[in-house]
């Protein structure tokens, strides 16, 4: 089986270029399928996480300029684009096309595919993007519609739009689309664990991740205990604000944002709590990463992912979205009860089990088979 991958880049640190990268290994190291990571703004940087070696790497370089992506000045851009990727494939000749990417790629790889069985996946909520849109001055308005009703005509050619949990799958109402997880790493090495009065939790500094209301939770928790810390892993354009947030407060139990990392299992080992506050989700990796590594979870319970990956109660917490006298008293409860924290220790260990790599591969494999032979015999 031969298999390409399309996508923008994978140097960012990001849920999406993760699973992706997990992806492209399994395929090649377990299904010892042919594979091909096609990016077009790679801009020569290195996979924030390991490739396998067997994985086949290109990029077009096409050589976007910063800011919008739809302006008439790119059109000259987008038919290099097409071209070349059209070129790529008829090159290549993969059995299979993915698309994980926002931008052009999502548009142009159905046409440019010619009859080769083309996936997305949407590893953005619905959520999201109402979201985004509900911002937007009036006049991006109408352009946003515009650009959604292309988008929308590109998606019918795919041959599967591929959600992943059951909420987006009810939203997106897309007559071609299945729903298939993301999966954890089981095969990554874990670090033994080494506990400390630590709560942590992991994701880019953007406004859809909330950390400013994590902060005003962390001002009722930092009231009620001593010898406690909050560190907040990753890097992104709120940085800026939420450190003006912290420089207006006083915290005997300290929060620190140390920037991105990439040992995220060595770290999630040195922890005892897993925080989430974030407004919205699709299908958060970090959630499927604290429970691989044993860690009790509080969250809300944002559109659409958290319900889909913890077990309330059981493994974690979820509590209303936006509520942080909830989210500190939940958080409260975990960090003053050692026996309660390992119990749903254990239960993450058993529950997280359901999103094993092997389970949610297999299902991909199943889909490209049955989509390869049905086409086959039109």
């Amino acid at each position: 089986m031969r298999l390409l991958y399309l996508a923008d880049q994978v140097y960012l640190h990001g849920g999406a270029e993760k699973i992706l990268i997990q992806k492209l290994n399994y395929w090649a190291d377990v299904y010892g399928y042919e594979v091909t990571l096609l990016t077009s703004v790679q801009k020569g940087k290195a996979p924030f996480l390991p490739l396998s070696p067997k994985v086949r790497v290109a990029d077009l370089d096409i050589g976007y300029p910063e800011g919008s992506l739809y302006h008439p000045k790119n059109f000259n851009l987008f038919r290099e684009h097409y071209q070349k990727l059209k070129s790529f494939v008829n090159e290549y000749r993969p059995d299979a096309i993915f698309v994980v990417s926002q931008t052009l790629f999502h548009i142009i790889a159905p046409f440019a595919a010619k009859g080769i069985p083309t996936y997305f996946e949407y590893h953005t909520s619905w959520y999201g993007f109402k979201m985004g849109y509900d911002r937007l001055p009036f006049v991006h308005k109408i352009k946003n519609r515009f650009i959604k009703a292309i988008t929308r005509f590109a998606e019918s050619k795919y041959t599967k739009i591929v959600l992943l949990n059951q909420s987006e799958f009810d939203k997106f109402r897309k007559p071609n689309a299945v729903v298939i997880p993301n999966f954890y790493d089981d095969a990554a090495p874990k670090s033994p664990p080494d506990r400390k009065n630590t709560v942590i939790t992991l994701g880019r500094l953007s406004r859809e991740k909330r950390y400013d209301l994590l902060i005003d939770a962390w001002k009722i928790v930092d009231t009620q205990i001593e010898g406690w810390e909050l560190i907040v892993y990753g890097e992104g354009v709120e940085r800026q604000k939420l450190e003006r947030q912290l420089s207006q407060e006083s915290f005997g139990n300290p929060i620190s944002f140390p920037g991105a990392t990439d040992q995220i299992n060595a770290k999630l080992a040195q922890a005892s709590v897993y925080v989430m506050s974030s407004e919205t989700e699709t299908f958060p990796m970090s959630l499927l990463e604290a429970l691989s590594n044993g860690l009790p979870i509080v969250s809300f319970d944002c559109p659409t992912g958290p319900a889909h990956i913890i077990t309330d109660e059981s493994d974690g917490f979820l509590v209303a979205a936006k509520d942080t006298h909830a989210l500190a008293e939940k958080l409260l409860l975990l960090m003053k009860n050692p026996d309660l924290r390992n119990e749903m220790s254990r239960n993450a260990l058993r529950n997280v089990e359901r999103f094993g790599s092997a389970h949610v591969m297999g299902q991909w494999d199943k889909l490209i088979r049955e989509n390869r032979v049905t086409i086959a015999n039109r």
